[in-house]
Protein backbone atom coordinates (compact mmCIF):
# COMPACT_ATOMS: atom_id res chain seq x y z
CA UNK A 1 0.00 0.00 0.00
CA UNK A 2 1.02 3.64 -0.81
CA UNK A 3 1.51 6.44 1.63
CA UNK A 4 -1.51 7.86 -0.06
CA UNK A 5 -3.61 4.78 0.35
CA UNK A 6 -2.39 4.18 4.02
CA UNK A 7 -3.10 8.13 4.71
CA UNK A 8 -7.00 7.70 3.03
CA UNK A 9 -7.57 4.13 5.06
CA UNK A 10 -6.57 5.84 8.18
CA UNK A 11 -8.73 8.89 7.13
CA UNK A 12 -11.79 7.28 6.89
CA UNK A 13 -11.57 4.82 9.72
CA UNK A 14 -10.80 8.26 11.82
CA UNK A 15 -14.27 9.79 10.26
CA UNK A 16 -16.20 6.73 10.96
CA UNK A 17 -14.98 6.45 14.68
CA UNK A 18 -16.12 9.93 15.25
CA UNK A 19 -19.58 9.50 13.86
CA UNK A 20 -19.97 6.73 15.98
CA UNK A 21 -18.21 8.48 19.05
CA UNK A 22 -15.82 5.09 18.83
CA UNK A 23 -12.64 4.87 20.37
CA UNK A 24 -9.41 4.21 18.02
CA UNK A 25 -6.51 2.49 18.87
CA UNK A 26 -3.42 3.53 16.47
CA UNK A 27 0.11 3.07 16.23
CA UNK A 28 1.82 6.16 15.65
CA UNK A 29 5.56 6.79 14.38
CA UNK A 30 7.81 9.28 15.66
CA UNK A 31 11.25 10.66 15.41
CA UNK A 32 13.37 10.75 18.27
CA UNK A 33 17.19 11.33 18.92
CA UNK A 34 17.85 8.11 18.54
CA UNK A 35 16.03 7.56 15.24
CA UNK A 36 12.49 6.49 13.95
CA UNK A 37 10.30 4.72 16.56
CA UNK A 38 6.40 4.18 16.77
CA UNK A 39 4.06 3.74 19.77
CA UNK A 40 0.49 2.60 19.91
CA UNK A 41 -2.01 4.67 21.92
CA UNK A 42 -5.98 4.93 22.09
CA UNK A 43 -7.82 8.31 21.34
CA UNK A 44 -10.98 9.49 20.75
CA UNK A 45 -11.19 11.30 17.45
CA UNK A 46 -12.50 15.01 17.38
CA UNK A 47 -11.59 16.69 13.70
CA UNK A 48 -9.40 16.20 10.74
CA UNK A 49 -7.60 19.21 9.70
CA UNK A 50 -4.61 20.90 8.07
CA UNK A 51 -3.55 17.38 7.33
CA UNK A 52 -3.82 16.07 10.90
CA UNK A 53 -5.99 14.79 13.29
CA UNK A 54 -7.26 16.02 16.52
CA UNK A 55 -7.93 13.58 19.32
CA UNK A 56 -8.18 13.16 23.07
CA UNK A 57 -5.24 10.80 23.84
CA UNK A 58 -6.13 8.96 27.20
CA UNK A 59 -2.24 8.17 28.08
CA UNK A 60 -1.52 11.77 28.18
CA UNK A 61 -5.59 13.20 29.37
CA UNK A 62 -5.28 16.20 26.81
CA UNK A 63 -6.06 16.81 23.42
CA UNK A 64 -3.37 17.04 20.72
CA UNK A 65 -2.94 17.22 16.80
CA UNK A 66 -1.73 14.25 15.06
CA UNK A 67 -0.07 14.34 11.37
CA UNK A 68 -2.04 12.03 9.35
CA UNK A 69 0.90 11.20 7.60
CA UNK A 70 2.38 9.75 11.05
CA UNK A 71 -0.28 7.50 11.58
CA UNK A 72 0.45 4.04 10.44
CA UNK A 73 -2.36 2.29 11.22
CA UNK A 74 -6.02 2.62 13.34
CA UNK A 75 -8.49 0.41 14.29
CA UNK A 76 -11.84 1.26 15.19
CA UNK A 77 -12.62 -0.17 19.12
CA UNK A 78 -15.80 -1.15 20.14
CA UNK A 79 -15.85 1.56 22.95
CA UNK A 80 -17.96 4.45 22.84
CA UNK A 81 -16.86 8.20 24.57
CA UNK A 82 -18.68 10.73 25.20
CA UNK A 83 -17.53 13.64 23.98
CA UNK A 84 -15.67 16.38 25.64
CA UNK A 85 -16.22 18.83 22.50
CA UNK A 86 -18.21 19.22 19.67
CA UNK A 87 -16.78 16.53 16.99
CA UNK A 88 -16.34 17.83 13.74
CA UNK A 89 -15.86 14.74 10.93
Amino acid sequence: MTDLSIISTVESTLREAGRQHRKVRARIRFDSENGETEYERSYEPYAIENGGVVVFSLFRNEFRTIPLADIKRVELSDDQFRPRRPIEM
